[in-house]
């Protein structure tokens, strides 16, 4: 099941976000990206906007939320986390399958985002395509992400 994400689901958004950096991260980034990148919620304001400044779409299994993904009017995916105990059964695919296929009822027909090491798959496997890496700042920590963009036809994904 899908929903919207509302207020009272920011504490559990928060959760998820920060158990899944601190599971998942460790086998692919540096003990101090994981601090500075599961650290982000702590800011509360800056959190609250990355979610509620785009359509934050959730997915649920028997009523709880097991992820995320913020779709922004321009396309922008910002945000797609899943909790770890439900990576690799077909979820993260789901949920962005969904996620796109409102974008395109919407009229989008250029979607991209910033993906990480560990969400990248799920991109590609969904259509996106890399086209740069870019270098990002946690304060005085970097990062490396994919850019990456999917083009649509104003097909249904559903």
């Amino acid at each position: 099941m899908f929903r919207l994400a509302i207020e009272q689901d920011f504490e559990t958004i928060r959760e998820i976000y920060t158990y899944t950096v601190k599971k998942l991260a460790p086998s692919l980034y540096s003990p101090s990206q994981v601090i500075a990148w599961s650290s982000f919620p702590d800011n509360i304001s800056k959190f609250h906007d990355f979610i509620f400044n785009a359509n934050t779409y959730l997915l649920l299994k028997n009523n709880q939320i097991i992820g995320f993904c913020g779709l922004e009017n321009d396309g922008h995916i910002a945000s797609f986390y899943l909790h770890p105990d439900f990576t690799r059964q077909g979820y993260g695919t789901k949920l962005l399958l969904y996620v796109l296929d409102i974008g395109i009822k919407k009229g989008i027909t250029r979607f991209y985002t910033e993906a990480s090491f560990f969400s990248q798959p799920v991109f590609s496997r969904c259509g996106f395509t890399i086209f740069a890496m870019e270098t990002v700042n946690y304060g005085d920590i970097s990062f490396e992400r994919y850019k990456m963009e999917i083009i649509t036809q104003q097909e249904n994904y559903s």
